[in-house]
């Protein structure tokens, strides 16, 4: 029975997850999915180590055994930009695996800025708030931010040091933005333009990372970034969409520490400035009394929730016409089926 592709990616609450299992069945086979597991394994110690501020530890608020995208990307970008290498082998399997830590550190880095600044969001920052005050926080996201700047400087590709300096500042730009709109109601511009300076930045730098480890031409490593980047933003509208529809109790809880910190999505942005309810019926989420039906019914009056899915729509097309001119394997189907796997079921292309 052929699976569909939204299985390969989305877990039981609908919020994006790569389903790595799923994934070495189809695509990459066993050896993959124990190299991503090794890598995983190996992020506590990387995010440690010497150096590391008195109090962090970061075995206490990563999360074992979860499959993380960015190591995902990197490994499976330096693949598919391999023309002619059919056993899909990698030139320097040690340098692979430093640079999808760093790719997966970058992203710890902007938890603990995060968490650190009271930005909510899930279960981890709430643990890590709890573990780390303010000061051990941004000292912790600044080690893990050199500790990935070493894992990539100790690479052969060094392009790939100027790659995550400037992923670095677009997440930081991102921030400030963050900061910036706290309390406030963006506009849907501003939530695009976050979603590309947080997820579609270190998206786009994992991706050209993978490119750069197998010495990929300019084109080729410009075509995975514009994959990542996109995946990255439809990543992020995938999550809010998944979030208002989820009838799970940590999703929902997941939802009211979001409107607490004012942290709003695009559905929820274009409603708000459309329609003035929207804005009451969103702050009422924070308590429990909240009527989140309420809140989707009131996106669909205004077409919010339609104009949020179409911006999905948009970029996991550019993200997967990104892919067209790479040649056909395994890696490049799996990168394609990552991205068509952010589509809500009722949005899936025909097979």
């Amino acid at each position: 029975m052929t699976r569909s592709p939204t299985e390969h990616a989305r877990p039981r609450t609908g919020r994006p997850q790569v389903d790595l299992d799923r994934l070495g069945r189809d695509f990459l086979g066993p050896e993959f999915v124990q190299l991503i597991r090794r890598i995983d394994a190996s992020l506590g110690d990387l995010a440690g180590g010497e150096g590391a501020p008195p109090g962090f530890d970061p075995r206490r608020f990563l999360a074992p055994g979860v499959p993380r995208v960015r190591p995902v990307l990197v490994l499976l970008s330096a693949g598919a930009a391999q023309p002619g290498n059919d056993d899909q082998t990698l030139p320097d399997p040690a340098a692979t695996e430093q640079t999808a830590a760093a790719a997966e550190l970058l992203q710890v880095a902007l938890f603990l800025h995060d968490a650190a600044l009271g930005r909510q969001g899930g279960r981890r920052r709430r643990v890590a708030r709890r573990i780390i005050s303010r000061t051990v926080g941004l000292l912790s996201a600044n080690h893990v931010t050199l500790r990935a700047l070493e894992l990539v400087r100790a690479t052969p590709a060094s392009e790939t040091v100027g790659d995550l300096l400037e992923a670095l500042r677009e997440v930081g730009e991102g921030q400030v933005l963050t900061q910036s709109l706290r309390g406030g109601v963006p506009s849907p511009e501003q939530v695009a333009q976050l979603a590309e300076q947080r997820n579609g930045a270190v998206f786009a730098f994992a991706c050209r990372a993978g490119a750069r480890l197998v010495g990929a031409d300019r084109a080729t490593c410009s075509a995975l970034a514009r994959y990542g980047r996109n995946t990255g933003i439809a990543w992020f509208i995938a999550d809010e969409l998944a979030l208002l529809s989820s009838t799970d109790a940590d999703d929902h809880e997941v939802l009211m520490e979001r409107v607490a910190s004012g942290t709003m999505g695009l559905a929820v942005a274009y409603g708000a400035q459309r329609e003035p309810r929207v804005r009451s019926a969103w702050r009422a989420l924070a308590r429990p009394e909240g009527d989140r039906k309420e809140l989707l019914a009131l996106l669909r009056l205004s077409g919010a929730l339609q104009d949020a899915q179409q911006r999905l729509v948009e970029a996991v097309f550019t993200a997967r016409s990104a892919l067209r001119d790479l040649p056909e394997s395994s890696r490049k189907q799996a990168l394609d089926t990552i991205a068509q796997s952010l589509l809500p079921e009722t949005l899936q292309p025909p097979e």
